[in-house]
């Protein structure tokens, strides 16, 4: 891609995917108008793609007297993504097609050294789902890439992660070695992020709300910011790190701890007596109100103070305690955000059931769609 037609090639066919990837179903004319070319232009674009496997013909001319098919489909099953969240107990792998939709998942605990947790048990789930695909049919072998999520700040320029309390890993600890294993292993390249920014972005890929927060209770708390549609990391990767902002108790006042100590599920079982294994519903209620209370109370004010200072309105709720505490905490977090904030606010359950998973996928396909767009025509049929 040294020379000048070529760049442009590359932009218009990345134009020509995107309008393809948002709408699904698009036409030569709206492909020709939206980029501002010709129609054979436009043309000779989805000729490419459908060469490649991208995009099919769905009607709109007749090829047996002439005229060029005008409508035109994506193919989901053009490329597939491994995605994989590692929670730093639970360790789930799923396998995506192109439209993010998931196609089988595999959820297991985690166990073994650090290498048997980032490499070894990630790789061989997948291989068992890309397995259980092909005998389906599916035609997997052309991977765009895994999305690898931990639990912890994630650098992807150093390739370390740190803050990771799972991992007892504080200071940053150097990944790059096992993601260049897992991409020998895999065949395609690699892509790290916080769980919870993927969680962020993937809910962001189906709400469509420009200025969106997630915010995740349960083992860890963390939030994902999407600012403006772009995911917000910040220059050291610690943007929405809710969970290692410190707090002083008031009981302790030489003793500085984060907001995970304190609403953590760890610091929750030990304060209330909770028992992860049995639900919530096994506590007693005034226990139970007790913890809703100091969970809404804390995670209240972290919401009005974001609303206020990033000035975002929308914040979806997701994470073990919210899924096991449920309306109730929901419903407490609700009222008193909207006491405590300044501006309107809006709090969002879940979308998707696996957030961060599809968060995972589009990201690899942001990342990663256009070395496939920049190939050699006749190079890249099945």
């Amino acid at each position: 891609m040294s020379n000048p037609v070529s760049l442009l090639k590359a932009r218009h066919r990345q134009m020509a995917f995107d309008l393809l990837y948002r709408k699904r179903v698009i036409s030569r004319v709206e492909i020709a108008r939206s980029l501002g070319v010709s129609l054979q232009t436009a043309m000779k674009i989805m000729d490419y793609f459908t060469d490649f496997g991208l995009a099919a013909c769905v009607g709109g001319g007749d090829s047996q007297v002439g005229r060029k098919p005008q409508m035109y489909e994506i193919n989901p099953d053009a490329a597939y993504v491994i995605a994989v969240v590692n929670e730093g107990s639970v360790l789930r792998v799923g396998v995506l097609n192109l439209c993010r939709e998931l196609l089988c998942e595999e959820t297991a605990e985690l166990f073994g050294g650090v290498r048997e947790m980032f490499v070894c048990q990630p790789c061989e789930m997948a291989d068992r789902l890309l397995d259980r695909l092909s005998r389906e049919g599916k035609h997997t072998c052309r991977l765009l890439g895994t999305g690898l999520c931990l639990p912890g700040v994630v650098d992807s320029e150093k390739r370390t992660i740190s803050f990771a309390p799972s991992f007892t890993m504080n200071a940053p600890y150097q990944i790059g070695g096992f993601l260049d294993e897992i991409a020998q292993r895999t065949g395609a390249p690699v892509l790290i992020e916080n769980d919870v920014n993927a969680a962020v972005y993937g809910e962001f890929s189906c709400h469509g709300i420009p200025d969106l927060a997630y915010i995740n209770i349960g083992s860890g708390v963390g939030m994902g910011l999407v600012l403006g549609g772009e995911l917000r990391r910040g220059p050291t990767f610690t943007a929405g790190e809710i969970g290692i902002m410190p707090y002083t108790d008031p009981g302790a006042p030489q003793e500085t701890r984060s907001t995970e100590d304190l609403i953590g599920l760890d610091a929750l079982k030990k304060r209330f007596g909770f028992d992860r294994r049995f639900g919530a519903q096994a506590m007693e209620a005034r226990a139970r109100a007790r913890m809703v209370d100091a969970i809404s109370d804390t995670v209240g004010y972290i919401i009005a103070a974001c609303a206020a200072m990033v000035n975002i309105s929308d914040f979806v709720l997701g994470g073990l305690t919210i899924d096991l505490l449920g309306d109730e905490l929901f419903g407490a977090l609700r009222l008193k955000a909207e006491r405590l904030s300044p501006v309107p606010v809006r709090l969002h359950a879940q979308s998707l059931a696996f957030p961060a998973l599809v968060g995972a996928a589009q990201r690899v396909v942001d990342v990663n769609i256009g070395a496939l767009l920049t190939m050699d025509e006749g190079a890249g049929g099945e």
